[in-house]
């Protein structure tokens, strides 16, 4: 039985939910879509005693959920160690989450099989990795949390959940589209209800504008008909943001800022290299001809080649770009990962061996971070930070910057538990003021008692920085006022990157929300190309930085 509170707009939603049956939960960050979900749960279980809710979760956030149920339902519980911290946990026969070792999941399954208990909790990797065992499970109620991560058609994931049979689906989700791209839409609802937006025949062509020119034939330039698309996904969507004048008496208020650090001239000497290159790679690359490198998937960041390809080159250099900036020792690491065979990039070797960084041991961005920190942290005794950086190692250099404030770390490297372990930490005892985290943080992961959030850098993704934002924005946040802050590099990639993700942003809403669009319906793409900006860079880092 569901023992939470529903504040008012949560509780008709709840309604509508479970009176469809299978419906998108598109919800802000922080809003309240976990809770939503277990209660539309807990009352479809009411109609049917003997179903099973699936819920699939990015790996980050298993033992959260067995949390949240814990919290919000009259199930049995236990205590379960997470490393140097405690969690309450629902009893196994309640709720048994996939979680562990090879031997320690063929357990759990067997024990699903038998008991099939109210609850199981799962991820996404698991429906992969472990399929045989999941397709046995055969839930009443699916939830997909964080829905957007089976935005893309060919996925694996994506495949294996569209494979699961059940009567009730719930989606959930702050960022519906990552990308600000329609097709991402379409997927999700291919799982949601197939039937609100139809074949995709019919999708592509009534809301998608294609280029026909060469070299980028077929890359969206626009979108058109978003108020009819918008009207479509209405019918099997409850969607709430924090500015609902019904939602935002019950958040925090969030004071959203940017800092923007100049190079200093080592830096920028370094930078206006590797941008020559950058520039010098892309038009050997055109004058290829389009089967070279395909633009489309290099701007759009959804090319994954190897440096022996021209489009490798390119992304190799451009990532170097993004590694100076945040500090120098990133390109050192990747270049010794490299020789290692661990990975890394051998353009980043290159720079190494040519004497490139000689000297440079320091990184101005991080100067100011170590500034910010040490006088926010001192201001307030009790203030506890959370800072993102997509880069592992620059975590690691964060932490070695801040040795007099105890920190805890929150990567992919990490099992479940060892996330479980961190989070827990950063919750519950007082001298643990920093939680550094890279992009496995981002989804979902509920930090209610920081008060500042930094971006060190940005993410590519709109719908995934949007994600990240609101780790602390939570209508249980501690605080009535929180902060993000943007840290960038003044005149490099790293300004492009928040161009491109407001024109995502503005797609988004014309879609979702029924606004953002031009009069004729239509959101076109305006962001400088990345050519454009390594030229700008060019001109405003002169030698004279």
């Amino acid at each position: 039985m569901f023992t939470g509170v529903l504040h008012p707009y949560q509780a008709d939603d709840v309604d509508r939910i479970v009176e469809r049956g299978s419906m998108l939960a598109a919800y802000g960050m922080g809003t309240g879509k976990t809770v939503m979900a277990i209660a539309a749960a807990e009352m479809l279980m009411d109609s049917d005693k003997h179903i099973t809710c699936m819920v699939v979760v990015p790996a980050a956030l298993k033992w959260q959920w067995a949390e949240r149920i814990a919290q919000f339902t009259d199930v049995d519980t236990k205590q379960r160690k997470v490393g140097k911290a405690h969690i309450v946990v629902p009893a196994d026969h309640h709720c048994t989450v996939i979680d562990g070792t090879p031997e320690q999941k063929r357990k759990q399954f067997a024990f699903i099989h038998e008991h099939q208990p109210d609850y199981v909790v799962t991820a996404y990797e698991n429906l992969v990795h472990d399929w045989t065992e999941v397709r046995k499970i055969k839930p009443g109620i699916v939830v997909a949390d964080e829905a957007s991560l089976i935005k893309t058609f060919q996925a694996e994931r994506t495949r294996k959940i569209k494979r699961i049979k059940s009567d009730h689906r719930i989606g959930l989700t702050g960022t519906v589209m990552d990308n600000g791209n329609p097709e991402e839409l379409f997927s999700i609802f291919q799982w949601v209800d197939p039937e609100v937006l139809g074949p995709w025949e019919y999708f592509d062509p009534a809301f998608i504008v294609r280029s026909k020119g060469k070299g980028r034939a077929g890359f969206p330039v626009a979108y058109k008909n978003l108020p009819l698309l918008h009207q479509k996904v209405a019918t099997a969507m409850v969607r709430k943001t924090r500015e609902d004048p019904e939602v935002a008496k019950y958040m925090p208020r969030v004071e959203h800022s940017s800092r923007l650090v100049d190079l200093d001239r080592d830096t920028a000497r370094v930078y206006r290299r590797i941008a020559k290159d950058t520039l010098f790679e892309l038009s050997k690359a055109a004058g290829h001809g389009s089967g070279s490198i395909d633009l489309a998937a290099l701007y759009s960041g959804k090319a994954k080649p190897t440096e022996d390809t021209a489009q490798g080159r390119v992304m190799g250099r451009l990532l170097a770009l993004h590694m100076l900036v945040n500090h120098p020792g990133l390109i050192r690491d990747s270049a010794k990962r490299y020789l290692a065979g661990k990975g890394g990039s051998r353009y980043c070797l290159s720079l190494v061996e040519s004497g490139a960084l000689d000297g440079l041991d320091h990184s101005p961005k991080l100067e100011e971070l170590t500034r910010l920190l040490r006088k926010e942290l001192m201001l307030d005794p009790e203030l506890k930070i959370v800072v993102f950086s997509f880069f592992k190692g620059m975590l690691k250099l964060v932490a070695e910057a801040m040795p007099q404030y105890r920190s805890v770390s929150f990567t992919g490297d990490h099992s479940a538990l060892k996330k479980a372990e961190a989070k827990a930490l950063f919750s519950y005892e007082k001298d643990v003021r920093l939680f550094l985290a890279s992009g496995a943080g981002g989804y979902g992961l509920d930090l209610p008692e920081a008060r500042i959030l930094i971006n060190y850098d940005q993410r590519d993704s709109a719908g995934a920085q949007d994600q990240q934002d609101t780790r602390h924005v939570r209508a249980s946040s501690q605080h009535d006022v929180v902060q993000v802050i943007d840290f960038m590099a003044a005149g490099t990639v790293e300004e492009r990157r928040s161009q491109r993700r407001q024109f995502k942003t503005r797609t988004a809403a014309a879609i979702l929300d029924g606004r953002g669009a031009d009069a004729d319906g239509k959101v076109v793409n305006d962001v400088e190309s990345l050519r454009e900006n390594l030229e700008r860079s060019l001109r405003q880092l002169s030698p004279a930085a």
